[in-house]
């Protein structure tokens, strides 16, 4: 009841701008102007929350981002079975250990160039392989970074991402629109952060009607942010060679798990397609799957809001004129890799 009383204003708010953009949506589609409710979403939040202040809702929009959002993503593993987890899991997992050393080798190269120290590297190089700003946090508490640092990479990894989410979904059609289990791999691989690869699979999806890259991109892009667990010990020992770390805490609160939700509830759907199969059951079964695919959209497009709430712009174009550079390159490089290697 506390919760309810002290977010109600925030649940208000944040769901008068989903139901706008799905509103406006459905509007210029009619106008046979196809743009999604996912990308008005982040639009609307990304104008509203650099016009005015929403930090009495800032509990909420955290909510989103940290709750709902992983929820969202862990129903989306009852649109998928085990066959297909598997299948866009091989094809993806040599493509992201491809872009983690690459991306870690050439940013790398660059601190050296522009005289960066490394550890500013290490935090852009973990929020553009694996999973955005979660990583870049996580990264922070083991290598003691200071709050510039911090904030320098999330801007950039931040900013990058959200270009990223208005072009990719174009870029992703444009080269593999034969074949979307491809483009949904390449928009898992070539955004940062969870919720951006989020809102390009769903704006992908409402613009070209494809399930198939919503469910291939969120596994691509879970199976890169389970890489977590494995890169902090290592970030961490090449970092601190000669200090102790206290590794473990640090993975346990950053871990993933939701992840762990999405490969469950994906067991659920293969469990249920087999004992359902032959029986009255099964289209209850599959109005069950319809209406949680549904709840996991709008929980997402609820994320997709705060996100653009939370993105402040004045402070990503004060971030400095050499990490941006970094961060550009090492973003590109991550998507022209990722097209050269599925196309």
């Amino acid at each position: 009841m506390h919760f309810i009383k002290q977010n109600i204003i925030g649940a208000i708010t944040i769901s008068c701008l989903v139901v706008f953009s799905i509103l406006i949506s459905q509007f210029l589609s009619s106008q046979n102007i196809l743009i999604s409710s996912a990308f008005i979403c982040i639009f609307l939040g990304l104008i509203s929350g650099n016009i005015y202040s929403f930090k009495k809702i800032e509990p909420f929009i955290n909510f989103c981002l940290k709750k709902l959002l992983r929820i969202g993503i862990a129903f989306l593993g009852l649109s998928l079975s085990f066959t297909q987890l598997f299948n866009y899991g091989f094809t993806a997992i040599l493509l992201i250990i491809i872009n983690i050393i690459l991306a870690f080798l050439i940013i790398k190269y660059l601190c050296i160039l522009f005289k960066i120290p490394n550890v500013l590297g290490y935090l852009i190089t973990m929020g553009t392989c694996i999973c955005g700003v979660t990583a870049v946090i996580a990264t922070s508490s083991i290598i003691k970074t200071d709050k510039d640092q911090t904030s320098y990479a999330v801007g950039v990894v931040t900013l990058f991402g959200i270009i990223a989410v208005f072009f990719y979904p174009y870029i992703a059609n444009y080269y593999f629109h034969l074949s979307p289990d491809l483009a949904g791999i390449f928009l898992g691989t070539a955004i940062h952060d969870t919720a951006q690869v989020s809102a390009a699979s769903v704006i992908y999806s409402d613009l070209y009607n494809s399930e198939e890259v919503l469910n291939s991109a969120m596994t691509t892009k879970l199976l890169r942010n389970s890489f977590l667990i494995l890169l902090i010990p290592l970030i961490a020992y090449i970092y601190n060679k000669e200090k102790k770390v206290d590794v473990k805490s640090s993975i346990k609160d950053f871990f993933p798990f939701f992840v762990l939700g999405f490969i469950i509830l994906s067991f659920v759907r293969t469990l249920g397609d087999h004992l359902f199969l032959d029986n009255n059951m099964f289209v209850y079964w599959k109005h069950s799957l319809i209406f949680f695919k549904e709840i996991s959209i709008y929980f997402i497009l609820f994320s997709m809001v705060a996100l653009g709430l939370q993105t402040n712009l004045k402070s990503m174009f004060r971030l400095g004129f050499k990490p941006l550079i970094i961060g550009f390159i090492a973003s590109a490089t991550v998507g022209v890799v990722s097209v050269v290697y599925l196309y």
